[in-house]
């Protein structure tokens, strides 16, 4: 097993090698996991690169000359320190006010999801809870409109399992984390659509583990769509990279036609750049 620890959040992709045995593990084979048990933004990268057998078994050739020669190709995307927060490892647990509503029964508020022709799905939640969460909601709360009136909101263009997972991240609890990368594009654009700003940061954040060159296209397009300039950056940093590197990546024809603009761009800045530099020389 290999591991790296970062006192930061990052993302991308990480292939280990031996060549004497001609032998490779790839990004998608690397286990990569934010080691919440210990402290929030450590993140562990985990890979079996073989058997010992394997290892031991000198027709293989993972050993030459008593020496076993791993390599690793890395390319991360890292999130700077800044305001970046070490938690006690050992904290006192103090639950929030939203965390001690969650217990309660007496949700005063429903959210009825599904589409017209689907059978609807009930999320229950406190009013002021929703209202304190998103501006969006506070508007619809305050004015005299059917959903005051009425308690009851209709959502139906998101599935209910999205909504469910944000009304949980309303009331403090982390569900959202365990999400894979189709869930966190729609909780960003949930997050989008009603001005939940810090649940699109910790979204945004969160997809930085799950890029991958099968999936960076559909991360770039929702970045534009959804108006995530942090993701958007990212993307155009990985894509150039990729490029450089001559990496193939899936779905390239599907790329939004603005992201393409912006990435054929920035490959032209830094093309210029490089004959500026050589000039110097």
């Amino acid at each position: 097993m290999f591991y790296g620890f970062y006192d930061v959040e990052c993302g991308g992709n990480v292939a280990f090698s031996v060549k004497s045995a001609n032998h490779y593990v790839k990004d998608e084979k690397v286990e990569i996991t934010p080691r919440e048990e210990d402290y929030d933004g450590y993140q562990e990268w985990s890979a079996t690169l073989c058997s010992l057998t394997d290892a031991l078994n000198p027709a293989k050739n993972f050993i030459v000359d008593g020496k076993l020669t791993i390599e690793m190709i890395a390319m991360l995307f890292v999130v700077t320190a800044d305001g970046v927060q070490i938690e006690n490892p050992n904290p006192i647990i103090q639950l929030s006010l939203a965390q001690f509503l969650w217990e309660r029964d007496d949700q005063d508020f429903v959210i009825s999801v599904g589409k017209k022709e689907e059978r609807k799905t009930d999320v229950k939640i406190h009013k002021l809870i929703l209202a304190s969460r998103s501006p969006v909601f506070d508007r619809m709360l305050e004015t005299e409109m059917k959903e005051k009136a009425e308690n009851r909101l209709e959502i139906i263009d998101f599935n209910p399992e999205i909504v469910k997972i944000a009304v949980e991240y309303f009331y403090d609890r982390k569900t959202y984390k365990t999400c894979n990368v189709n869930q966190l594009i729609d909780l960003l654009q949930f997050a989008d659509k009603y001005d939940i700003q810090d649940l699109k940061t910790n979204i945004e954040h969160l997809i930085l583990y799950h890029i991958y060159p099968a999936n960076i296209c559909q991360i770039a397009n929702a970045s534009i769509i959804y108006n995530s300039s942090f993701l958007q950056k990212v993307c155009l940093d990985a894509l150039n990279l990729y490029n450089a590197n001559e990496t193939q990546y899936d779905n390239a024809e599907n790329l939004d036609s603005d992201f393409v603009t912006k990435l054929n761009k920035k490959d032209s800045d830094s093309k210029e750049e490089d004959v500026s530099m050589d000039g110097e020389d």
